[in-house]
């Protein structure tokens, strides 16, 4: 099942049978939607408190650059 629990200003967040997701706008000048796991933990501080999207996004987009994905392009099909 799946469920978005928290969405504001371009960012979700959703549930899909017990693994989170954050959607969000990696874009700079153009949209590039991506749709990225992150862990239970990351998805309830968001809820609790929505200031900490920010330093969730920039610790995925440094993880995902140092596995060798470029987190600036959309990994959510058209």
């Amino acid at each position: 099942m799946t469920e978005v629990i928290y969405q504001d200003d371009g960012v979700a967040v959703i549930a899909k049978d017990e693994r989170y997701f954050i959607r969000y706008d990696a874009g700079a000048h153009q949209v590039e939607i991506r749709e990225d796991e992150i862990t239970q933990e990351q998805a309830k501080s968001i809820v609790a408190d929505p200031a900490n999207i920010e330093p969730i996004l920039w610790q995925l987009q440094r993880w995902l650059q140092d596995s060798g994905v470029n987190p600036y392009k959309s990994n959510v099909g058209a």
